[in-house]
C-alpha cells in the first residue's frame, strides 16, 4: 500500500461550494479507485494523504501536481505504509482560526502549506492525522483502554 502526503497553493478565495464539488466527486472517483485519505484546506492551501495500489496513487498525484488549482504541489511524505484512513474515500476538514477546536490543531499544515517544515515533518503529520481520524471514528486512545 502505498502513503502519499503532499501539500499545495491555491487561490485564498476558494468557495464552499466549489470545495464541495471537489470533494463530491474526488469521494467517487477514490471509491471507484480504491484510494483512500483526508483532503485539509486551509486559508488558500491544500494538505492530502492519499493511500492505495501504487501506480494508482502515483498517478493520481501527477494528475494534481499539474491541476491549475494547485501551485507549487511538494511532496512531503512518500512511503510503503498498511492504510491508515480505511473508512474515508477522501475525508474532510476545513480548519478555521475562528474554530477552537481545529485551529491549535493544524496550525502545523499551514506551516507545511507554507513551506516552513523540515523534510522530516511528514510522519509528525501523519501522526496527527490519523489521530485525528481514530478521534473522528470514536476510537478511545487512552493507553491500554479498549474502545467500546
Amino acid at each position: 500500500m502505498r502513503q502519499l502526503l503532499y501539500v499545495s497553493n491555491t487561490s485564498r478565495n476558494v468557495a464552499a461550494e466549489e470545495l464541495d464539488a471537489i470533494l463530491a466527486v474526488s469521494r467517487i472517483n477514490n471509491a471507484a479507485l480504491d484510494v483512500t485519505g483526508l483532503l485539509l484546506f486551509i486559508d488558500g492551501g491544500f494538505l492530502q494523504i492519499l493511500e492505495g495500489e501504487e501506480r494508482t496513487v502515483r498517478e493520481l498525484y501527477a494528475r494534481i501536481a499539474v491541476d491549475r488549482r494547485h501551485w507549487e504541489a511538494r511532496l512531503m511524505l512518500d512511503r510503503e505504509s498498511p492504510r491508515a484512513f480505511t473508512g474515508w474515500s477522501m475525508g474532510f476538514e476545513r480548519p478555521s482560526a475562528e474554530n477552537p477546536e481545529t485551529a491549535g490543531m493544524f496550525g502545523i499544515t499551514r506551516d507545511a502549506i507554507e513551506g516552513r517544515l523540515s523534510s522530516g515533518a511528514g510522519r509528525v503529520i501523519m501522526v496527527m492525522l490519523e489521530t485525528f481520524y481514530r478521534i473522528n471514528r470514536g476510537e478511545d486512545l487512552r493507553l491500554g483502554a479498549k474502545a467500546s
